[in-house]
């Protein structure tokens, strides 16, 4: 199986036909969730829209209606696009992610990078390949945190990036790890041979890497703090559902650890992005 067959669009939204759900569309028909930052909210906000910025989503899902329509935005999409996958993943069926968030509805063009994917893998899978699929997006994001740092951002302070990178080597070890554990041996010419592994370097998201570095060349530091928080919502909502489909214990611990690693990335990520604004 290959890896993109592992993964799925989430369900979108214009921000021209999210305008005429709020002219024409009763308030009970539907339900704007805000998923920015607090100041970013109190600068503007769409009719209505509830603030939940992503860090906090996870925590406050029990205050949401599953019955219920739901719009998520955020600035340009992206963001929102990670908590679209998020909600998906918790059982709400009616979630849609407005492209192009905030600016693009007022709008200002907001060209976000390209857009990541929900991991949606079959029964099939054993664990050990999931940790196979885990350790290769994995190794992907830290060779795009590494080209960000040299080549896009050179010259410029941003720990958070240092952070996540340190993250990522820390993540690649203990993968491998648990992936010795449940096959007694780590193969030299790991992850080859376990799945049918594209050839190119892949991040979490499902999004090649040239990609995302071509997007990220003309980009402010906000822009690409802002893209790396959507990154660590992205892993979050992996792990959360590895840790879930695994029948093993050892699995399931180490990938709750991961979710909660990535949990709190996203909150550091939200600092940084604010001290940014």
């Amino acid at each position: 199986m290959k890896l993109f067959d592992l993964f799925k669009r989430v369900p979108s939204i214009s921000p021209a036909e999210v305008r005429e759900y709020i002219e024409h569309k009763r308030p009970d028909k539907y339900f704007l969730l805000d998923v920015r930052q607090p100041a970013e909210y109190e600068r503007g906000h769409l009719p209505g829209a509830l603030l939940i910025p992503l860090g906090d989503l996870q925590g406050r899902l029990e205050s949401l209606d599953q019955g219920t329509t739901l719009f998520v935005y955020c600035r340009s999409g992206n963001r929102s696009l990670a908590a679209a996958s998020l909600l998906i993943a918790a059982g709400f069926k009616k979630v849609l992610n407005m492209q192009g968030g905030f600016e693009q509805y007022n709008g200002r063009i907001a060209i976000g990078p390209p857009e990541a994917v929900m991991f949606c893998f079959p029964a099939t899978l054993g664990p050990s390949q999931l940790v196979t699929v885990a350790w290769f997006l994995e190794h992907g994001t830290l060779k795009f945190l590494e080209r960000i740092r040299d080549d896009i951002l050179s010259g410029h302070e941003l720990p958070v990036l240092e952070y996540l990178a340190a993250e990522r080597r820390l993540h690649k070890e203990k993968l491998e790890q648990l992936y010795v554990s449940l096959t007694g041996h780590l193969p030299a010419d790991f992850p080859a041979g376990i799945l049918d592994l594209p050839r190119e370097e892949v991040m979490v998201g499902c999004i090649k890497i040239s990609d995302a570095l071509r997007w990220a060349r003309d980009k402010t530091v906000g822009d690409v703090t802002e893209t790396l928080m959507s990154f660590s919502a992205s892993a979050f909502d992996l792990y959360l559902k590895l840790s879930r489909a695994v029948s093993s214990k050892d699995a399931q611990q180490v990938f709750a650890l991961l979710a909660q690693e990535e949990h709190d990335s996203i909150k550091r990520t939200a600092r940084a992005f604010e001290a940014t604004h």
